[in-house]
């Protein structure tokens, strides 16, 4: 499959897009001229919400996805409205597992592990290599656009226009992308592998058995793997053995952790889903 980029008009995913876009979707919408009435938006934000609703895997994924899409934003969900920094880290989870949005993927899983702090030049460098070495056709406008729209999707406006501006990203509260510096006009950026105190080591752990495939995986797959936590999380080695023993913890019956001579292996014991360990954590 080939790199996707732009699809998102330039605006980044307002905090009450992807309700609004679900209950659209859900009764019968299909996101044309005709929806500009009834989502309250302009032509090209409904293009644009239409686009954050594929890249967080919320509709025409597969099943599991859309299953968690009623999980979360059914008004009956667990959190419809996004109150709860649990649910904007498994939203952050899904939108570079996902890939819709290749930005996303190719940052958190490789960009960040050669570059700790970056320029949004580096990136694009970076950006076209990928493309080239898939022998792939692209924009450098397209591309410049991905990169400003990734990054204000998790930072602050330096000088929001207005209150709502200030407080519409969805993603700016994880903390995920540090400002470090400004030398001219270039700003530098960094993301860097450390503790999240904000993650919750249940809202971890069911986002590794929503990737898990079999019955075991190893700790260096866990921090180190393609769209696993370690690398989506940004997460620092010791901070992902904490959090994934706590939640062990919380299901002695179905989960084990051993150290067999310097191996280190997740079992299942027990059959145990992902929703089991979200219900776990939105009842507490």
């Amino acid at each position: 499959m080939g790199y996707s980029f732009a699809g998102h008009e330039t605006f980044t995913c307002r905090n009450y897009w992807l309700k609004k876009g679900l209950d659209h979707y859900w009764y019968g919408g299909n996101f044309t001229s005709s929806s500009i009435k009834e989502l309250g938006v302009g032509k090209n934000m409904v293009g644009s919400i239409k686009f954050w609703l594929k890249a967080f895997g919320l509709v025409d994924i597969d099943k599991y996805q859309s299953d968690l899409a009623k999980y979360i934003f059914d008004d009956k969900g667990v959190d419809p409205y996004l109150e709860d920094i649990g649910t904007i880290w498994l939203l952050h989870f899904l939108l570079v597992t996902t890939e819709y949005a290749s930005i996303y993927s190719l940052v958190f899983n490789h960009f960040r592990k050669l570059r700790v702090e970056f320029t949004k030049e580096q990136l694009l460098a970076f950006l076209e290599n990928e493309l080239v070495s898939k022998s792939q056709s692209y924009s450098v406008n397209s591309l410049n656009k991905d990169i400003s729209v990734f990054l204000n999707n998790y930072t602050r406006p330096i000088k929001p226009k207005s209150v709502e501006e200030e407080f519409m990203g969805l993603l700016y509260e994880l903390d995920l992308i540090e400002r470090v510096q400004k030398i001219g006009n270039k700003q530098s950026y960094k993301i860097e592998s450390q503790n999240r105190d904000s993650l919750s080591p249940l809202i971890l752990l069911a986002c590794l058995l929503y990737k898990m495939n079999g019955n075991s995986i190893s700790f260096n797959e866990i921090l180190n793997g393609m769209n696993n936590v370690g690398s989506v999380f940004a997460l620092n080695s010791n901070s992902v053995l904490d959090k994934l023993k706590e939640g062990i913890e919380m299901f002695p019956k179905h989960l084990v952790y051993s150290d067999d001579g310097g191996v280190q292996v997740l079992q299942i014991i027990k059959d145990i889903d992902y929703k089991t360990v979200l219900n776990q954590y939105y009842a507490a």
